[in-house]
């Protein structure tokens, strides 16, 4: 830290902390300002995706993580076995995601589609940082776990830092997030778990139900178009909550970072 920061300044960085109850209210805010918009490009770029490529690749199962070498193993074999499919829906939807941060960065957007303009014109440089970071951070998994899960918490605000700090670049996108985590790490993590387990928790008690009525009305078959729907839209309802979710700790702990 420079030695001409003001004390107000010392002050403010040594305090960073994140407010779990702020942010709940600001994406609550967020998603009421954006919500049609927010449907809209989650429907197309992650619904749909996520509906589609559920009947035209096997789910990937896996019986335990203990080995980490059958893990790698298994991952690898599914991925060249599925990569035609994966891989561009997996851009597709990162896209939609990209775009959805854009939406809620501040920038003055007169329409939907100036949202996906934006997101198309960062989103190399995005798909870049990303792949860094998720290096790092399965490099740090396979090391200990705990690494990896402490890079997960620091990295995981790296869209929203591209979608609303223009001309960062790769390695200034990356080292902007490193810095506005900074001290809130874990705290970020463990808000991102409470997202996850909560929105699974509702998608497994909803995905059950409908299961029992499909199995009900047509058989042991049920009826796959409907049960994977509510797949889907589940998979979209977590990603509009995560995005809204790490846009919110963006904006709170960006405001109480200084640029070093």
């Amino acid at each position: 830290m420079s030695a001409s920061t003001p004390p107000e300044m010392q002050r403010n960085i040594t305090t960073k902390k994140l407010d779990y109850r702020a942010v709940w209210f600001d994406a609550r805010a967020l998603f009421g300002a954006h919500r049609e918009a927010m449907v809209a490009i989650a429907g197309f770029f992650i619904f749909m995706p996520a509906w589609i490529s559920s009947f035209l690749v096997p789910p990937f199962m896996l019986d335990t993580l203990e080995d980490t070498n059958k893990t790698i193993v298994a991952l690898s074999s599914y991925f060249e076995a599925n990569w035609p499919i994966l891989l561009p829906m997996t851009l597709f939807t990162m896209f939609g995601s990209l775009a959805l941060y854009v939406l809620l960065s501040g920038r003055p957007l007169a329409r939907v589609s100036d949202a996906l303009t934006i997101a198309a014109t960062i989103f190399v440089p995005y798909l870049l940082a990303s792949v860094l970071v998720g290096w790092a951070t399965f490099a740090g998994i396979l090391m200990l776990i705990i690494p990896g899960l402490y890079l997960a918490g620091r990295f995981a605000i790296l869209p929203a830092v591209v979608s609303s700090e223009a001309g960062l670049g790769v390695a200034g996108s990356i080292r902007r997030t490193w810095e506005v985590s900074n001290k809130c790490g874990w705290a970020i993590l463990v808000l991102m778990l409470f997202v996850a387990v909560l929105v699974r928790l509702v998608s497994s008690i909803a995905g059950g139900a409908v299961d029992a009525v499909c199995t009900a009305i047509a058989g042991e078959g049920g009826i796959p178009i409907l049960q994977s729907a509510v797949t889907a839209f589940f998979v979209a309802a977590e990603a509009i909550a995560f995005v809204l979710m790490l846009v919110s700790v963006n904006r709170q702990l960006g405001a109480q970072t200084v640029s070093q």
